[in-house]
């Protein structure tokens, strides 16, 4: 596989600038992220005029990618830790807006195509558009509502919700809701599920896990398989669905703030969530870059499933009939 060729240092920056602060981002995508968000940067009275937008986004970056404390940020990048706070959030805000442009659901007839054929070409399974789970990324809750943190796993989380496509670009999250919210509830309430309730995707599909329960759009193993094509099916179901628990692993890999190795993020909820939402974007960025991971790709063992028992909710009992006929139909007609 080859790279994309780094553009030389602008400005006189230093080389080493993109192992100190950026692990994982070529010297070329850190400048042309810095071009995109650069006039969201601009100082303000709040802020001292001679800290450049480069330095401030280096600061950020590199908290992000090597999951160190703000302090340690602060003092690479050679400036206070109030300012790196006060520098945090526009940053921030600024490469979420970016979110159209890196985070995108295949929504035109060719893209949806592409995405079906890359799917086939790993398993033999069609129609898929994406995989989808769910991973818990740790936080220290607030006082007030610790309770809604609380995940199955007794730790306190953000329950994300994302789709990842066949190249492992992430072209769905979701990152908003409380460890204790199920992973079913979070589908639900996307856009997403009411786009593939409108038809707009076609015969498309996701897969996913026993969790998400059973709608028609939606692809889960079937339980006690018994015949050749029913473990035909669940083994292509294995094969194409593990592609989100291993991007979930180079997410976490290649920025450590999101690693349960960094401990809990301590930051608010909302400013949680758009960490989240930022490292999907830089992440999306690096694999569009083909930018590699510094060290050898983490093994990820699977998400532990979610029990649905009696949380199945009128919407899903709806769709129940239909959504028992649509695999065993892919199973009749694919396998």
């Amino acid at each position: 596989m080859t790279h994309a060729r780094e553009a030389e240092p602008e400005n006189g920056a230093q080389p080493d600038l993109r192992q100190n602060f950026t692990p994982g981002l070529n010297w070329q995508a850190i400048q042309q992220l810095l071009r995109n968000i650069e006039p969201q940067l601009a100082p303000t009275l709040l802020t001292p005029r001679n800290i450049p937008p480069e330095t401030k986004m280096l600061a950020i970056l590199h908290m992000l990618a090597s999951g160190s404390f703000q302090t340690t940020g602060a003092l690479v990048a050679g400036i206070s830790q109030p300012l790196f706070s006060a520098f945090l959030p526009k940053v921030l805000d600024a490469t979420i807006g970016l979110t159209p442009r890196h985070i995108c659901f295949p929504n035109t007839l060719q893209k949806q195509q592409e995405t079906k054929q890359g799917f086939y070409l790993i398993s033999g399974f069609s129609h898929v558009l994406g995989a989808i789970n769910c991973t818990h990324l740790r936080l220290v809750p607030p006082a007030a509502t610790e309770h809604l943190y609380h995940n199955r796993k007794h730790t306190h989380s953000i329950n994300v919700q994302a789709i990842v496509d066949h190249q492992g670009l992430i072209t769905n999250i979701v990152a908003k809701y409380p460890g204790s919210v199920h992973d079913s509830f979070i589908f639900r309430h996307t856009t997403i599920n009411q786009h593939f309730q409108d038809g707009r995707y076609g015969n498309g599909l996701l897969v996913a896990d026993q969790g998400y329960g059973i709608q028609p759009w939606i692809m889960t193993p079937i339980g006690n398989a018994s015949t050749a094509a029913e473990r035909a099916y669940n083994d292509a179901h294995r094969r194409t669905r593990s592609i989100v628990e291993r991007i979930f692993g180079i997410l976490k890999s290649r920025f450590r703030c999101l690693d349960i190795t960094g401990g809990s993020l301590l930051y608010s909820p909302e400013m949680v969530c758009k960490i989240i939402l930022t490292c999907a974007i830089l992440h999306n960025i690096c694999i569009r870059r083909n930018i590699p991971l510094l060290e050898p790709e983490p093994h990820m063992p699977e998400e532990e499933e979610e029990e649905d028992g009696a949380l199945q909710h009128e919407e899903e009992q709806q769709n129940t009939a239909a959504g028992l006929r649509r695999p065993q139909h892919i199973v009749n007609n694919f396998f």
